[in-house]
């Protein structure tokens, strides 16, 4: 049983959706808590799988919560749909935009088949295929030209549906050879994409594509840390927006990274990797090459330090179930040594970290939480550090049973929310609510 009050926002079969998995979440400057989720529809397996992006909002500190919005759905049906997946949630403090980062793949792909490629021109365009392999591009007003630069016959809607002489042949988002009229297809790859709220979290954009800012060709898979990103406060940095973000290299092997944007989210960059120029087991790794599974960084999170440092903690498959962790003096475009924290136990897992408010008392409080187990993904557990994760003296279990992804966020009245997942029947994760809760600092630090 969980050990606060504890509510289910996310639930089987709410909003027509079987299963919810990934939660995102932050709170704005207005203090609404926005929580964002993966909408898994048939079924509670990642992708390849129909998966929809949905938040729902609170204005009252999480007592009551909004209906589901839909953000983002792609076409397909079940376990052949296309997927919006792993979410992650900022706000740029000084403009009020907010932004949601996530992973889309089209029908029949996920992050094992994605295959290398960012899947656009040089000039930013959509690369389409057909059945033969040619190359077709895809401008923003949905003519399609060939690879010469010629214009087809073809046209494609903003739900993806290929049109030729009035007749529909298929959809770029589908799975290949599920529909009989196939025709045009995108790149068989994952494609990391960005929306923003200028309203509070109301309404939302048309996703933008960011794989041609942040994705190299030599990559496969791509997505997000998935939980929150940050914005930096302190230094000649200040301002600077950061998402966690991972990837796979040609052979399928992970490391993590994060973007940033220097312009309020206009343009985005990509930082290195800890893996780039890591020495681990006498061997300095690079993100590109890196061929072991102990060598893996996958899903992150970051704070920033009042010295304007960047605090970075990473899932990892070395084999210590620690909690990895590393440090940027640069805004995170390079990193320093990756260590292992020795209390921050870990059944390789996602974790979510946050930075608490300043008090005016010289403490620099981190809050962390997982399931802190070293085999299975039970016992959810929140610390709290008050020397900027150095030492973590304080802890509460949440959770005593199942507990898996989760995500932190400050309320406007000074209270800690968490949002997570909880498993009611092991053999059944379709029977997984996303549960949301509150704490304080007190009950934190209490006997």
């Amino acid at each position: 049983m969980p050990n606060i009050e504890t509510q289910a926002i996310f639930y089987p079969n709410y909003a027509a959706s079987k299963a919810y998995r990934i939660p995102s979440m932050i709170t704005t400057r207005k203090g609404t808590i926005i929580a964002g989720i993966d909408a898994r529809i048939v079924d509670q397996t990642d992708n390849p799988n129909k998966i929809d992006m949905t938040i729902r909002r609170s204005e009252d500190n999480g007592k009551t919560w909004g209906e589901a919005q839909k953000l983002v759905a792609y076409a397909g049906e079940g376990l052949d749909g296309a997927a919006a997946i792993d979410s992650a949630l900022l706000e740029d403090e000084e403009t009020g935009t907010i932004f949601m980062l996530y992973m889309h793949t089209p029908g029949g792909i996920g992050l094992l088949a994605s295959e290398p490629g960012v899947g656009f021109d040089v000039d930013g365009r959509r690369n389409l295929f057909d059945k033969d392999g040619n190359v077709y591009i895809l401008a923003e007003d949905g003519q399609v030209y060939d690879s010469k630069g010629g214009k087809t016959a073809y046209t494609v809607n903003d739900k993806g549906y290929v049109f030729k002489d009035g007749e529909t042949l298929g959809n770029i988002y589908f799975k290949k050879d599920v529909d009989p009229n196939e025709s045009l297809l995108e790149a068989r790859t994952s494609f990391l994409q960005i929306i923003q709220s200028d309203d509070d979290g109301l309404t939302w954009s048309k996703p933008r594509e960011l794989n041609p800012l942040v994705k190299e060709e030599w990559m496969r898979f791509i997505g997000s840390g998935p939980g929150c990103g940050i914005q930096m406060k302190h230094g000649d940095k200040a301002g600077r927006l950061i998402f966690p973000i991972y990837f796979s290299n040609e052979a399928g092997h992970l490391s993590c990274a994060c973007m940033y944007s220097d312009d309020h989210g206009e343009t985005w960059h990509r930082g290195e990797s800890p893996n780039d120029g890591r020495e681990l087991d006498g061997e300095t790794l690079s993100a590109k090459s890196i061929s072991n599974v102990k060598q893996y960084l996958t899903e992150s999170q970051v704070i920033e330090l009042p010295t304007g440092e960047l605090r970075y903690y990473l899932r990892n498959h070395y084999g210590l179930q620690r909690t990895a962790v590393t440090t940027s003096s640069d805004g995170g475009e390079t990193w320093g040594e990756v260590t292992f924290d020795e209390t921050l136990i870990d059944p390789i897992c996602q974790s979510s970290v946050v930075l608490y408010p300043d008090l005016g008392d010289g403490k620099v409080r981190v809050l962390f939480s997982n399931p802190a187990d070293e085999k299975i993904r039970v016992k959810g557990t929140v610390r709290l550090s008050e020397d900027g994760g150095k030492t973590w003296p304080y802890s509460k279990v949440i959770d005593d049973g199942f507990y898996g992804y989760s995500c932190l966020t400050v309320l406007k009245n000074g209270e800690i929310g968490v949002l997570y997942e909880r498993v009611y029947d092991y053999d059944d994760w379709n029977q997984l609510d996303i549960r949301f809760g509150t704490f304080t600092l007190e009950w934190l630090k209490s006997k």
